[in-house]
C-alpha cells in the first residue's frame, strides 16, 4: 500500500479494549481488563486515592501510583479481575453506589516524569 505510506495503521493484536473502571456495589472499585494494561496493575500495585475539595462540581477520581502502602490502597485480585475496596471511602464521601451506575473513563496525565491517573464518570 505504497499510495498510504504516510498512515499509521494500528495493530488489531494490541488493542488492550476498553479501559474503565466501575464501582460495584459492595463498594470496590473494579479495573476492566483494558484499564489493568492500561494502568500497569497487578498484585503488587498501590494507588493513592484523591479527590478534589475545592470544586464540588469535579467528580473525578484522582490516582496517583505509589511504592508501598504507606498511605496508598493496594490493588486486590479475585480471578482475573482486579479491584480496590473504596466502600469506606465513598460512603464517607456519600458517594451512591448501591442504586446508581458509576462508571469511569480512565485518562493518564503526564507532569515533570510523573504520571497520575483521572478517572472521570460517564454522563
Amino acid at each position: 500500500m505504497e499510495f498510504l505510506d504516510f498512515i499509521n495503521f494500528e495493530d488489531p493484536n494490541s488493542a488492550n479494549g476498553v479501559i474503565k473502571a466501575s464501582i460495584h456495589k459492595t463498594g470496590k472499585l473494579g479495573f476492566s481488563s483494558g484499564a489493568k494494561s492500561f494502568m500497569d496493575i497487578n498484585e503488587e500495585t498501590y494507588f493513592k486515592i484523591g479527590f478534589n475539595d475545592r470544586d464540588a462540581n469535579d467528580t473525578n477520581i484522582y490516582m496517583v501510583p505509589s511504592i508501598g502502602n504507606e498511605g496508598a490502597f493496594k490493588v486486590s485480585k479475585a480471578g482475573d479481575y482486579y479491584y480496590i475496596n473504596l466502600k469506606h471511602i465513598f460512603d464517607k464521601r456519600e458517594i451512591e453506589y448501591q442504586n446508581e451506575s458509576n462508571i469511569y473513563d480512565i485518562k493518564k496525565v503526564s507532569v515533570e516524569n510523573n504520571y497520575y491517573f483521572i478517572l472521570s464518570k460517564r454522563k
